[in-house]
């Protein structure tokens, strides 16, 4: 039977970041990565005049493309971290009434805050706050929780 509850924990905690994850693409999908050859049509010869126009028209569409997923990680980043963040606290207050669901949401919290400092773009000092945070939130959760065993 422990087994099982440990199978059920993580398969919470896998469903809530997953959840967060395919939440994220469906109602803020990443910008698309301009197709040159689509948006411009094949490049010219290599040594024809038009070449480095082509060329340069492409790098423009490919340094849009990157800011705007730059800002798109970063948004990523301010909503999804706060919203583990709030997992994780709330599994721990749940964590005394009823431990299975809220071993398998401290899990889950944990996750996706890790999720919030992945994403490419994301600039050093967002994904240190972010690590830093997840690691604030895990050392209050294991207070909480290890401590309240402790007593009984």
């Amino acid at each position: 039977m422990r087994v099982l509850k440990v199978i059920y924990v993580l398969a919470i905690a896998a469903l809530l970041i997953v959840l967060v994850i395919f939440g994220v693409e469906a109602f803020y999908p990443a910008p698309e990565n301009p197709n040159c050859y689509e948006l411009l049509g094949p490049p010219p010869d290599y040594e024809s005049p038009g070449y480095q126009e082509w060329e340069e028209e492409c790098e423009e569409l490919y340094d849009a493309y990157r800011q705007e997923a730059g800002v798109h990680d970063r948004n990523i980043f301010f909503i999804v971290l706060p919203l583990g963040a709030v997992l994780a606290i709330a599994g721990t207050f749940l964590q005394r009434k009823s431990g299975i669901f809220g071993a398998g949401l401290i899990l889950g919290g944990v996750g996706t805050m890790i999720f919030a400092t992945v994403p490419y773009d994301l600039s050093q000092v967002l994904r240190f706050a972010g690590i830093a945070a997840t690691l604030a939130v895990l050392i209050f959760m294991g207070y909480k929780v290890f401590m309240a065993l402790r007593k009984s």
